[in-house]
């Protein structure tokens, strides 16, 4: 590994912790832990497997967006219950299946929206944490490209 990939690894590990740690505060505001294990999947998909299939940042947002007015809508019309939650499964592992926003930690974040059973407060923790890893992910994107070239460090 030459100095270029050991300053990107390095910067990778640096923008991950920072944005677990920042998931897990906002995630303990409201006793919401349950909210961050899908977005620190989430972090680390799209920290340490850029570009791969399942980190694309539209895929990330659009998905995890769909689980927060999906869960919401459902809560709030049709209330919680087993039954509720398998049908909102099912509705997301459908929209993640046959639309380009492909991103399965969703389908966790879904699950946990019942256990959690506190609407308003997921949906804004849920939001915020979204935020913090997309804006995360574009600072790291930023921070990289302004690095010197590989040549200049080898």
């Amino acid at each position: 590994m030459n100095n270029s990939e050991k300053l990107h690894k390095a910067i990778d590990f640096i923008f991950y912790t920072i944005t677990v740690i920042i998931i897990i505060s906002i995630s303990s505001i409201n006793s919401l832990f349950l909210i961050a294990p899908p977005y620190a999947v989430t972090a680390y998909l799209i920290i340490f497997e850029h570009g791969g299939k399942y980190s694309k940042k539209k895929s990330v947002l659009v998905s995890y967006l769909f689980v927060i007015f999906s869960s919401e809508f459902i809560h709030l019309t049709l209330g919680i219950s087993p039954f509720y939650m398998t049908v909102n499964v099912i509705v997301v592992s459908a929209f993640i299946s046959v639309t380009d926003y492909k991103h399965p930690p969703a389908i966790a974040l879904t699950i946990f929206s019942y256990i959690v059973h506190s609407t308003v407060y997921f949906a804004i923790t849920s939001i915020m944490v979204l935020l913090v890893i997309i804006i995360l992910a574009y600072s790291m994107d930023y921070t990289k490209a302004h690095l010197p070239n590989r040549e200049s460090l080898s």
